[in-house]
């Protein structure tokens, strides 16, 4: 199994717009496919039971809330073959404008986790 996750800061007044753009590049990615491809919205971020919260990942303004999108993928090469495909959709390059103008990419955090 090998996970891409994204943290994203959104503005509250933003986050219909940004779920919108998520769920098409959603799609996208299980076309091309991703095993999973989902977006949850924070509801517990605060440090709890001895550690350290998630609010301290990101950088939270005021009126933001936090956003989380996980990709799945069977291993890093499947992860590699779909992102192939993925980079090269024109729709994808479309998303990624309009997301740009709803969130600041350079507060998203991104990672990529895979079984020990």
């Amino acid at each position: 199994m090998y996970l891409e996750i994204y943290l994203y800061p959104v503005l509250e007044e933003n986050q219909e717009k940004f779920i919108e753009i998520n769920r098409e590049a959603e799609r996208i990615y299980k076309e091309y496919g991703a095993i999973e491809s989902d977006t949850f919205m924070a509801v517990s971020i605060q440090p709890e039971y001895g550690c350290a919260g998630m609010v301290s990942a990101v950088e939270l303004h005021e009126n933001e809330i936090l956003m989380l999108e996980i990709n799945r993928y069977h291993n890093k090469e499947h992860h590699r073959q779909v992102l192939e495909k993925v980079d090269n959709d024109k729709q994808i390059g479309e998303l990624y404008v309009q997301m740009t103008k709803v969130i600041d990419m350079n507060r998203t955090v991104r990672g990529e986790f895979g079984l020990p």
